[in-house]
């Protein structure tokens, strides 16, 4: 048996290695940030991709260097300039420093905190040094921005801008409009008891705490909705006829006169997608996405069926069914490109996110930690979840427990749907 010491030094390395490996993603991902869009904000829901890699460096300062060991911070003004901070609001986040600087900060700092972690007793009963917990909040957050990276380059695009590596445009070919109605195969879930959420260390606050959950028998599709049933929700109409809408979303679709999902766009009598890459052709066996939470829930019901539920989505979670993540495709994969999951369930990890129908609210003995801006919060009911990961999503957050949340109308997101009876 390896003793304590041992144990820690393994712990250590580990870290370090997954911190490295998260980092080294990061800057290739700067280096493919446009020049002209490092400090331009391209939505109202965003910052400037640039500010996006330094708060990456500020909270692994902030909750590293200050919170967990007590220190002072490291560069008081880049702790506040990449800080979510109401002082700071968005529009003043567009005063960068260089793509050159943005990259040394986020070198100092992971100098800093490395040689903290050398240093540190990660056996402490302290929350934010046991085993590491600091350290690993901070790479999770890294991960997570790493998405919303691919998130903001998507939105370069569709203003017009090729992103550095994009790919060529010459081959693409668009998706004819094609009249389907959704040939969906739905597997009975028999009704039983499962435990929901995780009493992880590394889990978020939001997936704890763990709890028994009884659940009575549905039905859920076997796989995420398609581009092609998507376009024949489309040639119905679907976005034209209010009768599949509730009347909020209905007059979120007239005001955003919203008629396709957000980076679809015509070309030569059909449709291509305008991704984080440059423009690609549509596979019509690929999950459709970025779709809003509206135009998710009005198609369910022009489908005869619903969305499910969170507890209905985890409990059919069981032994994964993993679709692509991690980056390694940079498009969703057809669906069924993968194993089913032990109820013969596709892509319910990875591909892309699933709208549920819940609202995003604490589970019973919540308890926010380490503060309460990342989840609580949000806690009021105003966001629905999501589950599963997207094709651009790590392995580090692709667990079964992980809750994901936007408001009704967000679709900028790599968010699709799976259908409930």
């Amino acid at each position: 048996m390896a003793s304590p010491a041992a144990t820690s030094t393994q712990r250590k390395e580990q870290i370090k290695l997954a911190m490295t490996a998260a980092r080294e993603q990061t800057l290739w991902l700067l280096s493919q940030v446009p020049e002209d869009f490092l400090k331009k904000r391209v939505h109202s829901f965003y910052s400037p991709i640039g500010w996006h890699f330094g708060h990456i460096g500020r909270t692994e300062e902030f909750w590293i260097v200050c919170e967990a060991l007590k220190l002072p911070c490291i560069d008081e003004h880049y702790t506040f300039l990449f800080g979510d901070l109401p002082e700071n609001p968005k529009d003043n986040r567009v005063n960068l420093p260089s793509r050159e600087e943005i990259i040394e900060y986020l070198t100092r700092v992971r100098s800093v905190v490395f040689d903290l972690l050398d240093r540190s007793d990660l056996s402490s009963t302290d929350r934010f040094l046991e085993d590491g917990y600091a350290w690993e909040f901070a790479l999770q957050h890294e991960c997570q921005h790493q998405e919303t990276i691919c998130e903001l380059m998507q939105l370069i695009v569709k203003e017009g801008c090729r992103v550095a590596g994009g790919g060529q445009t010459d081959h693409v070919q668009p998706l004819p409009p094609q009249s389907a109605i959704p040939n969906t195969q739905y597997l009975a879930i028999p009704h039983s008891s499962f435990i929901m959420g995780s009493d992880d260390l590394h889990g978020y606050d939001n997936e704890k705490r763990a709890h028994e959950v009884a659940m009575a028998s549905f039905e859920l599709a076997c796989c995420p909705v398609t581009a092609a049933e998507w376009l024949g929700f489309m040639v119905d109409g679907g976005y034209r006829r209010p009768e599949h809408w509730t009347s909020e979303g209905w007059d979120w679709r007239t005001g955003e006169e919203a008629s396709m999902p957000e980076y679809w766009m015509e070309a030569d009598g059909g449709y291509v997608y305008q991704g984080p890459r440059g423009l690609r052709s549509i596979q019509p066996d690929e999950p459709v996405s970025c779709i809003s939470w509206y135009e998710a829930d009005a198609f369910a019901r022009w489908a005869g069926a619903r969305l499910p539920t969170e507890e209905e989505w985890e409990c059919a979670r069981q032994g994964m069914g993993q679709g692509c993540f991690g980056m390694t495709n940079w498009a969703p994969e057809p669906v069924a490109s993968h194993e089913p999951n032990a109820f013969g369930l596709y892509d319910m990890a990875g591909n892309v996110w699933e709208w549920t129908s819940s609202a995003f609210l604490p589970y019973p003995g919540f308890e926010a930690f380490p503060y309460d801006g990342y989840s609580k919060d949000h806690m009021k009911g105003l966001h629905k979840v999501c589950r599963g990961g997207s094709w651009a999503t790590s392995s580090r957050i692709l667990r079964s427990s992980f809750r994901n949340w936007y408001v009704p109308n967000y679709r900028q997101g790599f968010l699709g749907l799976r259908l409930a009876k």
